[in-house]
């Protein structure tokens, strides 16, 4: 047979892709889209769908646990962008560049003997254990979901046309990639006025982020003499995290360039004139006061759901609207052939890079035993956080917060917060330390 027969046996195989030229057609279930599906051999396969900190976590470490098993890692994106440490970056801290922030894929699956995939996720078939992609079908034993968020702006935005234009000129850069190239430009080209940042409502990806985001572009303000301030709208009564630390920062660091805006709930917005319409609750009157606040740019951050690959799989999600889990492990409660980790995920941890990547660990151990027959007591093996924020950046000064999880079978899941909120120069310079070393252990 011919390089090029074998070829066309193969299907439709991204070009991108690095899975070997070896790759045969097994006999195995239809796709739902009539292709056929592909395999490599008769290992247990394993499909991580998802290269952010748990996907990419999860694949690694399940060659280690049972070097047997085919690993595939799906990822649409080329290019990993991390949005831990992007704060600091958005406020031009010294020492710390895009670069510091990007890391290619390839090296990592070469590494750590994994495939990857380049490809769109279109479909998921759990009776057939398939997935099939904008190029091609794969069968799994074992899938795991780590696909992270979508923003959610019908919360914020009756009509459609309005939450497209605010996030064309507006982004919320919570996610990796070039929401964060916008935002850097606006900072960068701010020439004064209110700068607005809104906080979720509800639960959302990394709690601090808002907060430390307010310091970083004030500090950038403040070190380029820049006449702006930075307006922080947070539908809660205080921070939602660390929050003796960020209040004391705001007052003290940033006097003049962060006002900030408790029980703030967004009633509206005019993008022609840039004004924001909130509503504030006042404790004193018990009653609601409306007021418009008028940009030159914002932030807006709007609610977060699970990211659409949740929806395409069919998974059944708590009240919250987040992945319904077996605690105290990862299985979804509609299949226990799919692991859910990483901020889709519903259990009551904080959604953090650092907790993606512990919740990865685990994971990775529960089901390399799993696939050699062996038994894995996962609640002895709980994940754990730890989250830094930088607040000034002459000097370097941070916070922080961590969480030890339990778990019981009569209160179910509980994570415990020690934090260190008063600001000082150990926690800025262990920021770098913690994050250059989170990636090279997923990288």
């Amino acid at each position: 047979m011919t390089r090029r027969d074998l070829l066309k046996g193969l299907g439709t195989v991204a070009a991108s892709s690095t899975l070997p030229l070896s790759l045969q057609a097994a006999t195995l279930p239809k796709c739902t889209t009539g292709k056929k599906p592909l395999n490599t051999s008769n290992k247990t396969r394993v499909i991580v769908c998802g290269g952010g900190f748990g996907g990419l976590t999860t694949a690694r470490y399940l060659k280690e646990s049972n070097p047997a098993l085919e690993v595939l890692l799906i990822e649409q994106n080329r290019t990993f962008v991390s949005c831990p440490y992007s704060n600091i970056w958005l406020g031009g801290v010294d020492n710390v560049s895009l670069e510091d922030l990007s890391f290619d894929y390839l090296s990592a699956s070469i590494k750590y003997r994994y495939n990857l995939i380049h490809e769109v996720i279109t479909d998921i078939d759990k009776k057939a254990q398939t997935v099939t992609t904008n190029n091609a079908c794969y069968h799994y034993d074992y899938l795991v979901l780590s696909p992270g968020i979508d923003y959610d702006y019908s919360q914020l935005f009756a009509d459609i046309s309005i939450a497209k234009a605010v996030y064309t000129h507006y982004p919320p850069a919570m996610k990796p990639g070039s929401e964060h190239l916008r935002l850097k430009k606006a900072i960068e080209n701010f020439q004064g006025g209110n700068f607005i940042i809104t906080v979720p409502s509800g639960t959302y990806r990394c709690p601090p982020a808002p907060y430390e985001r307010a310091c970083m572009i004030a500090y950038y303000f403040k070190t380029h003499g820049i006449k702006g301030k930075v307006v922080l709208l947070d539908p809660r009564e205080k921070p939602a995290t660390k929050a003796k630390g960020f209040l004391e920062s705001f007052q003290t660091l940033y006097r003049g360039y962060i006002e900030y805006i408790p029980t703030a709930e967004i009633k509206g917005i005019d993008l022609k004139t840039k004004h924001v319409n909130i509503e504030t609750f006042q404790t004193k009157t018990l009653s609601y006061v409306p007021k418009s606040i008028a940009f030159s740019y914002a932030n807006i951050i709007p609610p977060m759901k699970p990211a659409k690959l949740i929806d395409i799989a069919g998974l059944e999600c708590n009240e919250s609207g987040w992945v319904k889990l077996k605690a105290p492990g990862f299985e979804s409660v509609t299949d226990d052939k799919i692991y859910v980790l990483g901020d889709a995920g519903g259990h009551p941890f904080p959604k953090s890079g650092h907790m993606a990547n512990s919740c990865g660990h685990v994971v990775a151990k529960e089901l390399g035993a799993r696939t050699l027959g062996k038994t894995f007591d996962i609640a002895a093996h709980l994940p754990g956080n730890i989250c830094y924020s930088m607040v000034n950046g002459t000097p370097k000064e941070g916070i922080w917060v961590s969480h030890s999880v339990s778990f019981s079978k009569n209160t179910g899941l509980k994570a415990r917060s020690e934090a260190m909120v008063q600001r000082n120069k150990e926690t800025g310079n262990a920021i770098a330390s913690w994050y250059h070393g989170i990636t090279s252990d997923m990288l």
